[in-house]
């Protein structure tokens, strides 16, 4: 058995001493990082809301479009992650490299192709999805600006999430907060044009991400080209090697495939409850900015699986590494279904908040009621992602989100709200909860079992 990776440049060795500890240590500079990138995400919306309401709805819809641009990279990056997560465990460094280069190609071969074919027919794209035609120019270029820049941009997050995958949450942390900072003094500047700047409006909110991410990343790939925490690249390690790719691809699309059915779930969600009217509407997006504040340790948790998981798979420590991920379940559900069942307690205040017209409080005030409870569950099928990633059976929790989606919350959203109104919307969701958290479950106390005559888990 080879010794796991020296706890070097901030790394933490995740396949010995406390589960729990190494588990806070991990998630809590991610969960950091995330909450960074809300307070940066408020920050624009409100300078946008000072440029004009169509600012505002120009980035609200070139988001949603972003989110299905970014779901294969996001897949490329976040399998290299298991997979260096793996060798860390095994104390291969040679082999945590070569991902570490692959990913690089991969990451940059994505996002130019994309580019190359997005740019184009951006305008078109955008008019086919229902835009206003009077921001339909607008979001376009909001959307261009960040395409052409994501070959640079998006070292920043691969580098960021192969540091987390050997066990060092920290570094990313750092960066990822210099990052948001930067880019919060930089956007009123190029958003309502302060002192020699120009007035950019949407236009400067995009070149904000561009340019302060992109300067991340040169520092990414100086840092790469050193080895200065843990990961280093030659040039050798970017020469391509057939079995490491396909092994990516087999790992990494399923997880692109999991984003595009999460996003277009949540394109089909709105129009149901669009449905219902503009009070319904308003409630929705409320609610759900606020569950999302509780979920949010759920994703940080799922991060941290991978590489608790990961590291002890690499280091011939299956059943640590299920011991891991029931202590991360249940520690998630716990922290999040408390914050859910106060967050349904609080319904009230909470949706009022944000808008206290009486319809929008009424249809607010019930979701979060039926599902704030269900947090927790919502929590615990983020955090077994994570060890489905370690497991490199991203295939198998790809059909999860297909039967939690599409063949449960989706049909009962549609079914439920014929006899019960919104609220048969919100239990829709609910049921898909309980019943993703727990088939999730079931399936990975199989993976882990021992088969019949074996004194090993069956891990593949």
């Amino acid at each position: 058995m080879k010794p796991t990776l020296p706890a070097r440049g901030g790394r933490i060795d995740a396949t010995q001493g406390s589960i729990v500890r190494s588990l806070i240590r991990l998630a809590g500079p991610i969960l950091t990082s995330n909450v960074a990138m809300v307070v940066y995400g408020v920050s624009q919306m409100l300078w946008l809301g000072r440029s004009g309401a169509d600012a505002v709805a120009v980035v609200a819809i070139g988001m949603p479009i972003m989110v299905f641009c970014w779901a294969i990279g996001d897949g490329f990056v976040m399998g290299g992650a298991a997979l260096a997560a793996r060798y860390a465990g095994s104390g291969d460094d040679r082999a945590v490299n070569r991902v570490a280069g692959h990913v690089v190609l991969l990451v940059l071969a994505y996002y130019f192709l994309l580019a190359i074919v997005a740019v184009p027919i951006m305008e078109r794209v955008v008019i086919f999805i229902g835009t206003p035609a009077d921001i339909a120019s607008d979001v376009a270029l909001f959307v261009r600006i960040l395409l052409l820049g994501m070959p640079l941009t998006e070292i920043f997050y691969a580098y960021s999430a192969l540091l987390q995958g050997i066990g060092n949450s920290v570094t990313p942390m750092k960066m990822f907060t210099a990052a948001m900072l930067a880019n919060m003094v930089l956007d009123p500047l190029l958003i309502l044009g302060i002192g020699p700047f120009p007035a950019l409006g949407v236009g400067g909110a995009a070149a904000g991400i561009i340019i302060c991410r992109g300067v991340a990343a040169v520092m990414c790939v100086f840092l790469l080209m050193r080895g200065t925490h843990g990961v280093k690249l030659t040039w050798d390690d970017l020469r391509l090697d057939a079995t490491l790719l396909r092994r990516l691809g087999k790992l990494s699309l399923p997880i692109g495939g999991e984003r595009l059915l999460q996003g277009a779930e949540q394109i089909v969600l709105v129009s149901i409850v669009a449905g219902f009217g503009a009070g319904a509407l308003a409630a929705y997006g409320v609610g759900t900015r606020i569950l999302s504040l509780a979920i949010m340790p759920g994703f940080a948790v799922g991060t941290a699986v991978t590489t608790l998981v990961g590291q002890n798979l690499g280091a011939r420590r299956p059943e640590r590494g299920e011991q891991a991920t029931w202590t991360s379940g249940g520690l998630t559900f716990l922290l999040l279904t408390v914050l859910g069942v106060g967050m349904a307690v609080l319904a009230e205040p909470l949706i009022s908040l944000f808008n206290a017209e009486p319809e929008v409080l009424q249809h607010g005030i019930v979701m979060l009621r039926i599902l704030g409870p269900t947090v927790g569950l919502f929590g615990v099928f983020v955090a077994f992602g994570g060890t489905y990633r370690a497991l490199e059976r991203t295939g198998a929790y790809l059909v999860w989100v297909l039967i939690s989606s599409w063949l449960i919350k989706i049909p009962l959203a549609l079914i439920f709200p014929a006899q019960l109104g919104t609220p048969g919307i919100w239990l829709a969701i609910a049921v898909s909860n309980l019943l993703g958290a727990s088939g999730t479950g079931l399936h990975l106390k199989r993976c882990f079992a021992p088969a019949a005559g074996e004194a090993k888990p069956v891990l593949r």
